[in-house]
């Protein structure tokens, strides 16, 4: 029993340094591309990292909701003994992208096309000011908004959000699977992995129509691709552990 809660205060040890240091690193983000670049640039890299994962974001999340029941890996174990991916890892949690992830993102991104007249004013806008040194093309803007031109931006954008959506399920599986194999029980922290595991797998996913056909998607940039690394981790852990601090959670993760 000492010994779990010695377990316990040092994850919570952890959680507090790195919901300090994810935040210096967002602020650190910000400053360095405001100053190489321009504020308005951060924010335009703030919302083209936020639209390109965002499928993955819900339905990562979507997975709990739908979760229960049957789990994939049937109760069979490893070579190492161990389960494979455990009791929380059901057939019924990969229903969530499907009901929920997918048909969620998609209709975000409905709306920002209906919207993408008056958006786009503000951008050219924006643009004209001189507001804009590092996103200054407009396609690059139409591309994350609305997946490009119309009618093929459909299209794009399908492609898009199935790939991030089941990207953020095999990214899941694999951060249990290593989990397991570490021999983390299931509910205990994972630092990094369990944060950083579905979003980085969607981030590959969503990247290949780019190598295929480039003239078509555009492949996130190395700036968007950092944020990302940062962002992902940092929204997770910074929340509950402000959520712990507040006495919303009995443990930061």
């Amino acid at each position: 029993m000492s010994t779990e809660t010695g377990v316990e205060k040092n994850h919570k040890k952890i959680a507090v340094i790195l919901a300090i240091v994810f935040a210096c690193l967002i602020l650190g983000n910000f400053l360095v591309i405001a100053y190489i670049f321009n504020w308005a640039d951060w924010i335009a890299l703030l919302i083209f990292s936020l639209l390109f994962i965002v499928p993955a974001y819900i339905s990562n999340a979507s997975m709990v909701i739908t979760g229960g029941g049957k789990p994939i890996d049937g109760g069979r174990t490893f070579r190492d003994g161990r389960r494979i991916l455990g009791d929380h890892k059901t057939w019924n949690g990969l229903k969530g992208p499907l009901y929920i992830g997918i048909p969620i993102s998609f209709f975000i991104f409905i709306v920002f096309n209906l919207l993408w007249g008056p958006i786009k004013d503000v951008i050219l806008d924006a643009n004209t000011q001189g507001l804009y040194a590092l996103y200054n093309n407009i396609t690059t803007f139409q591309y994350y908004f609305i997946g490009g031109e119309f009618p093929v931006n459909l299209l794009v954008l399908i492609i898009r959000i199935v790939l991030a959506s089941y990207g953020a399920v095999i990214g899941d599986l694999f951060g249990s699977f290593l989990k397991r194999r570490f021999d983390i029980k299931s509910g205990a922290p994972f630092w990094i992995v369990d944060q950083l595991d579905f979003a980085f797998v969607a981030l590959l996913f969503v990247s290949i129509p780019g190598f295929i056909a480039p003239s078509i998607f555009l492949l996130p940039d190395i700036y968007i691709i950092i944020f990302l690394i940062i962002l992902t981790p940092a929204v997770s852990i910074i929340a509950n552990t402000v959520a712990y601090v507040l006495g919303l959670k009995d443990v930061p993760w």
